[in-house]
């Protein structure tokens, strides 16, 4: 066999495949809590997209693009905030829910 074909790896064969990404959205819970932060990080992308095409506009005296790209910036970093505080009630419900558990499992011992 030519030394060319031996270092040949079978088209079959191919080079290490990239790990998969785990399914991070196990319950629905977590689904839920996941889009919620695709959501704000999506949308404080877009304000920060947004400063940049501002800066733009005002270099080109551009008085209409200013105005539309300083409300786009605003409704993501409206988008953005609710978001998170969406995400907080959340936090704030496991905590609770995580407390009561704890509070549940210390009556259990004193029984």
């Amino acid at each position: 066999m030519p030394a060319s074909q031996r270092n040949r790896q079978p088209a079959t064969q191919s080079k290490a495949k990239p790990e998969q990404v785990p399914n991070l959205a196990a319950t629905s819970t977590d689904d839920q809590v996941y889009g919620l932060v695709s959501v704000l990080y999506h949308a404080l992308q877009g304000a920060q997209a947004c400063e940049k095409y501002i800066e733009d506009a005002e270099k080109a005296n551009d008085d209409a693009l200013v105005t539309f790209f300083e409300e786009c910036r605003d409704q993501q970093n409206e988008r953005a905030g609710r978001a998170k505080s969406l995400l907080v009630e959340r936090a704030d419900d496991d905590d609770d829910d995580d407390d009561s558990d704890d509070d549940d499992s210390d009556e259990e011992e004193d029984t």
